[in-house]
This record gives structure tokens, C-alpha cells and sequence, in this order.
């Protein structure tokens, strides 16, 4: 047989049999061994002379038929195909890559597990495992699960102020496949720009550059966005974060907040409201959402599950305002649901329950807490470093006061916003590790 050579030189090949068959027959092909019209033996012959059983070999000849290498004519046998050749990149058996110094981020040592109550959640999803076996096997609702959409909506209006009915709200897998839906709504009605708060967050920006947005970077004021070079660009869309402003903290205060309703009224555009972190107000009540002030349907609300339970838990969702609610009717069919349907009932089942206001509650303990010995922790370094912190949130500012502000860190909880200045994610760390982290930074 015009493969039993390549056959023997792939016998010590940890595969099955008949994988092991396919390829060689399928090498000798692709090579031109075997021409066009070239007929193979039979089941029964290369049984015989290869020790193997019929069934191997007619599993190799099945997979070299379905992928149009061979063809069989009934009563007759099989036959090697007609392969242009010039195409083909000649393959041999498949070798496993070695992958070779991969660097995996472990920050295990320094992440605090206890913040997030992991048996809480455990028993709801084992309940919806149990209750929803039918709802399970078939394809979520695109918009996201009704019943957790009901959730938010209640929810957003007790926390946030926010009146909207779940038809206007969207479930999706992050803020960025939320912008993109966006992207998809707006497309036509608003000038192709947008404008984000300097420093502010970037993340997003990619998404906005690959739909051919213009970006326009805003200066901050003391007290937010400056609304005065807002004006003077060409965006059609303003970014930010009122209620609390990654990464500086800063919270809008009202008058402002109306000069940025204004602007929205005045030039036809939105305003895309990044609730972050709103709800972590570690004294005091969270301030209003600017959806809450809005009465020209020209915010569109956007929160996250992230900071607040975990990152990988990839919930996030829009309110939209009816003139965008009604053109993403228009064109939800060309969507699919991005969140699972099992996590998104848990979640509705935790808010529902009052164990998410619950854990908000020992969350802003545990932040204030963790503050408190965070500055304690800081005093350590007398004056080389200086903490900022709004009070709100899971994050704080340092200053690097001595010679080594240039440092480069690389960590995700430790990130350098500029010249000496970084942001540090201080409230899912272990406060025993403060003191080592402060220490990379001068």
C-alpha cells in the first residue's frame, strides 16, 4: 500500500488509530502520492495488512470523506480526490506546542477573599440550577433576563433615583459591549465625536475610535468636566462619571451638572452617565445620578457589577431614554444575549433578597476600615508618599513625594496616572499587605 511506510513511521504516535490512519492517508494525498482518481485499497486489505480492525479503518476512510479528500463510489471502493495542489500546505501529525515562560499574574497573596460572601451566592445558584432546568437550555432574552431587568429598575429608582420601566433597561457583558449597542443605536443621529474627562477613564476609548469616533479629551475642573471647552468641540457625546470621577474622585456638583444637561439640549447630544462606584459612599448618602436630573431624554445610564461583587462576574447594563429605546426595538433581532441566563437570575435573586444592600452595607464597612489603616499604614513613610481619598469608591490617589516618583509599577492594583502620581484599588486587597505594596512605589 502506497501509505504503509508513512503508516510505521507514525506507529508511536499517542493518538487513536484511526486518527493516526487519516493522517497519513490524507499527508500521501495532499503530496500527489496518491493522484486524482487514485483508488485506495479496501477496508478489508488494509485491515489485514496493518493489523487493524475494520471499524478503525472506516472511521479514518468516514473523516476523509466528510472533508473531501476521498470519495467513494457504491459497489466500486474509494478514490482519492482532486485537489489543486498549488493550494495545500502540505501537514504532517500534529504536535502539541511547548509553551515556554508564559508569566500568569498571581496577586492571590494579596487580593481579600473575605470581602465578598462567596456561601451567599453559592446557594442561590444551586437553586436556580435546581428550579430553571427547562429555562436553562434554551437562548436568553438578548436584552437581558425580564426578571432581572424588573430587579434594576426598582433597585436603580430606590438607590439612584433613576425612573425607568425594565423595557428601557439593557443586560450586557461589560461596559464595552454595552458602547458598542450604542454605537449601533446612534448611528446617524449624532456627530461621529466624543468627548471623555482628562484624566479620566480609557478603557472605553478604544471601543469609540474603532466605530470612528473623534476623541476630545476635556480638562477637569475643580469640580468635574470643564463645560466651557465641552462647548467648543465637535462631540456629539460626552463621557464621564458625575457622581464620582475615575480617577481623581471628584463629584459634580449640581449647577454643573445642569450646564452639562444644557450642553446635551443645545447641540443635540448624550450624555453616556458611568455610574462607577456611586453606591461605595462611605458617609452620607450616594449622590443623585444625573439620569435622575435629565428631562430630555438625553442621558443614557450605565452601571456595573464589577467593582462592587467581583470582575469576572461580567454584568453590566444601559437605561436608555425612550427616543434610544425605541431605535434599539428596531434593531434588537440582530443580537444575542453576551450574560448568562444562570448568572443573571442568581443576581436577580441577590438583589431581590436584600443581600446585595447587605453586602453594599459591609462593603462600605470594610472600605472605611481599610482606609483608616491605609493612612495609618502611610504615616510609615513620613513624608515620601501622600494619600487622597473622596470617600467614596474602592480606590485612592498617591502622591509620590521623593526621588524615585518615575518608577515603573506593574500590577493591577498599582497603576502610575502620571508623573507621580498613582492609583491604588486598596479595597479588594488584604490590609496586611499594605505596607509591602507602598513600599514598591518609593
Amino acid at each position: 500500500m502506497i501509505f504503509e511506510s508513512a503508516w510505521y513511521d507514525y506507529q508511536n504516535r499517542n493518538m487513536p488509530k484511526y486518527v493516526r490512519l487519516y493522517y497519513c492517508i490524507r499527508r500521501e494525498i495532499e503530496k500527489g502520492n496518491m493522484e486524482p482518481d487514485y483508488k485506495l485499497p479496501s477496508i478489508r486489505q488494509v485491515s489485514k495488512e496493518l493489523g487493524l480492525s475494520s471499524t478503525t479503518v472506516e472511521n479514518a476512510y468516514n473523516q476523509l470523506m466528510v472533508e473531501g479528500y476521498i470519495y467513494s463510489i457504491p459497489q466500486k471502493g474509494y478514490y482519492a480526490a482532486n485537489l489543486d495542489h498549488s493550494l495545500i500546505n502540505v501537514g504532517t501529525l500534529p504536535v502539541k506546542k511547548v509553551i515556554q515562560n508564559v508569566n500568569t499574574r498571581v496577586i492571590d497573596d494579596f487580593l481579600d477573599t473575605e470581602i465578598f460572601n462567596f456561601g451567599d451566592w453559592r446557594k442561590i445558584y444551586n437553586r436556580i440550577m435546581r428550579d430553571f432546568k427547562q429555562r436553562l437550555l434554551i437562548e436568553g432574552d438578548p436584552q437581558g433576563e425580564t426578571e432581572l431587568r424588573k430587579a434594576l429598575a426598582d433597585y436603580t429608582y430606590k438607590a439612584r433615583g433613576v425612573v425607568c420601566s425594565p423595557d428601557q433597561i439593557i443586560i450586557g457583558s461589560g461596559v464595552q459591549t454595552l458602547l458598542h449597542i450604542f454605537c449601533d443605536i446612534t448611528a446617524g443621529v449624532v456627530k461621529p465625536g466624543v468627548a471623555f474627562e482628562e484624566p479620566g477613564f480609557v478603557d472605553v476609548r478604544p471601543i469609540f475610535q474603532k466605530r470612528g469616533y473623534k476623541l476630545h479629551p476635556v480638562n477637569l475642573d475643580r469640580d468635574g468636566i470643564n463645560i466651557k471647552t465641552l462647548f467648543k468641540t465637535e462631540a456629539g457625546v460626552c463621557y464621564t462619571s458625575p457622581s464620582h470621577q475615575y480617577p481623581t474622585g471628584l463629584v459634580m456638583p449640581v449647577q454643573k451638572r445642569m450646564e452639562l444637561l444644557r450642553w446635551a439640549d443645545n447641540t443635540g447630544g448624550f450624555i453616556l452617565e458611568d455610574d462607577y462606584d456611586s453606591e461605595l459612599r462611605l458617609s452620607g448618602r450616594p449622590v443623585p445620578s444625573l439620569y435622575s436630573l435629565d428631562n430630555s431624554g438625553r442621558v443614557i445610564y450605565i452601571g456595573s457589577f464589577s467593582t462592587v461583587i467581583a470582575p469576572s462576574l461580567r454584568i453590566s447594563y444601559m437605561i436608555l431614554p425612550d427616543f434610544l429605546n425605541e431605535r434599539y426595538k428596531n434593531i434588537i433581532d440582530g443580537y444575542r444575549s453576551t450574560v448568562s441566563t444562570a448568572e443573571q437570575l442568581v443576581l436577580t435573586e441577590y438583589i431581590n433578597s436584600g443581600l446585595y444592600a447587605k453586602h453594599l452595607r459591609r462593603m462600605r464597612k470594610k472600605c472605611s476600615e481599610k482606609l483608616k489603616l491605609l493612612n495609618q499604614t502611610a504615616t510609615r513613610f513620613n513624608s515620601r508618599l501622600k494619600i487622597y481619598s473622596s470617600g467614596t469608591g474602592t480606590f485612592v490617589l498617591i502622591e509620590v513625594m521623593s526621588k524615585h516618583k518615575n518608577k515603573k509599577i506593574r500590577n493591577s492594583y498599582l497603576s502610575e496616572l502620571w508623573n507621580g502620581f498613582y492609583v491604588f484599588n486598596y479595597a479588594n486587597i488584604n490590609p496586611e499587605k499594605y505596607e509591602e505594596i507602598l513600599e514598591q512605589l518609593i
